[in-house]
């Protein structure tokens, strides 16, 4: 459900803004050294590690760091080194979505309605589209098939070169918690379809999961810009996947949506 207070979220979905710093070729030791700077700095909520390849395949090792508010990651990134690293700095959206254990406004585990406006559909006045019912599960596509390119974000140039999470326009950081490794492998059986649809996405830029005990699992995922992540949002997969877990508690209890926009950036695609 929408919610703009996150006060029982978990930490990082309560940050206003995060920093991403990354370093091509970095090594561990940078990493350690930015991790600390991060941990040290002021307005610090929590950091997550990056590992990618640039376009032309050289190492990439970052950090992608919450903040309390978005001075404190404005500070943090002009701390970075101007030759060697890249730096960008995410604000989050004031509403977002959060569910069951997670929700302030009532312990309630639902979906919502209807799905965000893309910036076209927002400038027409066009409703969007309802979230439910998640259309079903296909048959497995043969070579004969032809190209499946719903969800495919045509924005300006190549998005395959914006392959590390600084070179994106937007993201979300999201989790939920689940019940147990039953829940899990239920879950498996819409996550990997899910994942290879959002990599398949022309505006898809990075994506890592990450897990906290004793059975919560996070998503972070950026995109080249907001329209390509609600895009991603109206895939089938990721609708199964939300109705899924949402129906009841049978295999999760929370869960939390903060969608980020680059500071430098308008937010929609042309």
């Amino acid at each position: 459900m929408r919610s703009r207070d996150f006060s029982r979220a978990p930490v990082q979905a309560r940050a206003q803004a995060l920093a991403v710093v990354e370093r091509p070729g970095g090594d561990l030791r940078w990493v350690g050294r930015a991790r600390r700077a991060a941990r040290s700095a002021a307005g610090h909520v929590w950091t997550a590690g990056v590992r990618a390849r640039d376009a032309d395949g050289r190492r990439v090792r970052g950090l992608v760091v919450c903040f309390a508010t978005p001075a404190h990651a404005d500070a943090f990134a002009a701390g970075a080194d101007p030759v060697q690293d890249r730096a960008r700095v995410f604000r989050a959206e004031p509403e977002g979505y959060t569910n069951g254990v997670w929700r302030a406004e009532g312990d309630t585990m639902a979906h919502i309605e209807r799905f965000t406006a893309l910036s076209s559909e927002a400038s027409r006045g066009r409703t969007p589209p309802a979230v439910a019912p998640a259309p079903p599960r296909r048959a497995a596509r043969t070579a004969d098939d032809p190209p499946d390119r719903r969800g495919e974000h045509r924005g300006d140039g190549d998005a395959r070169a914006a392959c590390t999470p600084a070179r994106g326009g937007a993201m979300f950081l999201g989790a939920t918690r689940y019940r147990g490794p039953h829940s899990w492998a239920v879950l498996s059986r819409e996550w990997y379809p899910m994942v290879a649809a959002m990599r398949r996405m022309r505006g898809h830029v990075w994506h890592r999961v990450y897990w906290e005990p004793p059975f919560t699992l996070g998503t972070i995922a950026f995109f080249t810009d907001r329209d390509a992540l609600l895009l991603f949002a109206r895939l089938p997969a990721h609708r199964r996947l939300m109705t899924w877990i949402t129906r009841d508690r049978r295999h999760g209890t929370g869960g939390y949506i903060r969608v980020h926009v680059a500071a430098d950036a308008s937010g929609g695609a042309a």
